[in-house]
């Protein structure tokens, strides 16, 4: 969206279906949606046949968009992964999780540039001479141009804590998560995203009083509801190190200038005056029992400031204007992406 509203004409490719068709957004006249039809099985074949088979498919991809892509940008190892394919003056590849397959080696040694969004998932390519560079998750305008509550200090009221994600995730540490809703029956738990209510994590959820599974929002109306909310709380395996690299809601969390309570990131290790971060997740539900019963420690003005701005700085915008500097410099022939703006 950020790419399309500086004037850049952008083509997203959608998961493999039973289509083939173009269509353009209903929001943002820039934007081309391609869905095409995959064929099953495709990573499961020897590289050079794949190699054969992506390039027929790319061949209905390129008469579906009736033209040339100047960038290549993708984040997905899984589809794709000679770049060289594309014919493009950039090619970018963006991890924003680990994975461990040979076909994101594949990808990786076809891009011209890597970006990350935390240094560890950067240090799985250091054998790869390839410039390599980090760069955060990203905040969406409309987190930017939302009013921000001021912190409601009365006592009397009930404090609204938020959390959102997937509830049925496999990192996510159910146990300590109930811990901490059953052990504070007079704080609102509001859990924002998909869940399952006939899984162990729902079934006690929906049974607890403080309790509210509110499902699934559209990002543009996620600020709202955040707004709300006097304190974050993130609860994944804080000793899974594939899973927590970085995560995208703390970014957003942060941009209401609210305390967050989280288990251990690699990416916060040294940002623990924007969060407040546990290195043991057995450590978390007496943390969070402190930070709930002392909340305006954690909400001076200055602090408050201070992740608001972090989160600003991560901003989509930003980012773009950035990573297109980042290939000005590695790539001569590139196009300037952003240059509506200057």
């Amino acid at each position: 969206m950020e790419l399309a509203n500086l004037g850049n004409e952008i083509y997203f490719l959608n998961p493999p279906s039973h289509q083939n068709n173009i269509a353009a957004a209903p929001d943002n006249k820039n934007i081309k949606i391609i869905n095409y039809n995959g064929i099953s099985g495709l990573n499961q074949i020897p590289a050079k046949l794949r190699f054969f088979l992506n390039r027929m498919l790319l061949r209905r991809i390129f008469k579906l968009s009736s033209g040339e892509f100047d960038v290549v940008w993708t984040f997905d190892p899984f589809r794709f992964q000679d770049l060289n394919l594309f014919k493009t003056s950039a090619k970018i590849y963006h991890a924003v999780d680990i994975h461990i397959s040979p076909l994101e080696e594949q990808l990786a040694n076809s891009c011209h540039v890597i970006l990350s969004v935390s240094d560890m998932i950067l240090e799985r390519f250091n054998h790869l001479n390839k410039p390599r560079v980090k760069i955060n998750h990203g905040l969406a305008s409309h987190f930017l141009s939302e009013i921000r509550t001021e912190y409601i200090t009365i006592q009397s009221k009930r404090r609204q804590v938020g959390y959102v994600g997937n509830l049925d995730n496999w990192c996510l540490d159910k146990i300590t998560l109930l811990t901490i809703v059953n052990s504070h029956p007079e704080v609102d738990f509001n859990f924002i995203g998909p869940f399952k209510s006939d899984s162990e994590l729902g079934s006690n959820l929906k049974k607890s009083t403080n309790a509210r599974l509110i499902g699934k929002v559209a990002s543009s109306a996620l600020p709202e509801y955040l707004n709300k909310c006097d304190i974050f709380l993130m609860c994944y395996d804080g000793s899974n190190q594939k899973v927590n690299s970085n995560h995208h809601k703390i970014i957003e969390y942060l941009a209401t200038g609210k305390p967050v309570v989280m288990n251990f990131t690699d990416e916060y290790k040294d940002k623990r005056d924007l969060v407040i971060m546990s290195d043991d997740n057995r450590e978390l539900p007496l943390l969070f029992n402190q930070v709930i019963h002392r909340l305006e420690d954690f909400n001076g003005i200055e602090v408050r400031a201070k992740r608001i701005a972090f989160a600003e700085s991560n901003s989509y915008f930003n980012h773009v204007i950035h990573i297109d500097d980042i290939l000005a410099k590695i790539i001569s022939n590139v196009p300037v992406a952003h240059q509506a703006t200057q």
